[in-house]
């Protein structure tokens, strides 16, 4: 459950937001299980954002069709968390934790997907996503790929394409 005052905070939009999280910087905000509504989740510069949501716990929190143009979610965590629509275009998701999150027609154009973990995330329908973005991710056997991208592991040259079927196996 996501704490009440972070949620209540949260719903003020991303001015309201980045106010309190410039004044307590050492919390580590948790928003788990949150299901904003449509209105709570547009996020973006065009509603007074980008928004900083660094390190937030937003395990399995709906955010489907959220805005979320540039934002700050370094180190975030999104296990399993309903992005499917959302605008993550310019998003800073660099050590992010994207577990088995749903991303189906997310827009990735320009994100940055550095160390961020991708194990277990369906990201077949994903929108913009490049080649470089995958190479920079975390990824594992179970990680499905659009088809024109391809495992880093294949990309770097670190193994054959027997020995990857094998892993990939």
């Amino acid at each position: 459950m996501p704490e009440f005052a972070h949620i209540e905070i949260f719903r003020h939009g991303p001015k309201a937001w980045n106010a309190w999280r410039n004044q307590n910087p050492a919390w580590i905000p948790n928003l788990d299980d949150a299901t904003p509504t449509l209105g709570e989740r547009q996020l973006g510069p065009i509603n007074g954002g980008p928004i900083n949501l660094r390190a937030v716990h937003m395990r399995r929190a709906f955010l489907r069709c959220a805005a979320l143009s540039g934002a700050e979610l370094e180190s975030a965590d999104l296990f399993g968390a309903d992005l499917m629509h959302a605008r993550l275009d310019g998003a800073n998701l660099t050590a992010a934790i994207l577990t088995y999150a749903i991303l189906d027609y997310a827009d990735l154009k320009g994100a940055i997907l550095t160390k961020t973990n991708l194990k277990g995330t369906n990201l077949r329908y994903v929108q913009n996503l490049t080649q470089e973005q995958i190479n920079d991710s975390i990824c594992d056997r179970t990680t499905v790929f659009p088809d024109h991208l391809a495992h880093p592991l294949w990309t770097s040259g670190v193994v054959g394409k027997a020995m990857l079927h094998s892993l990939l196996s």
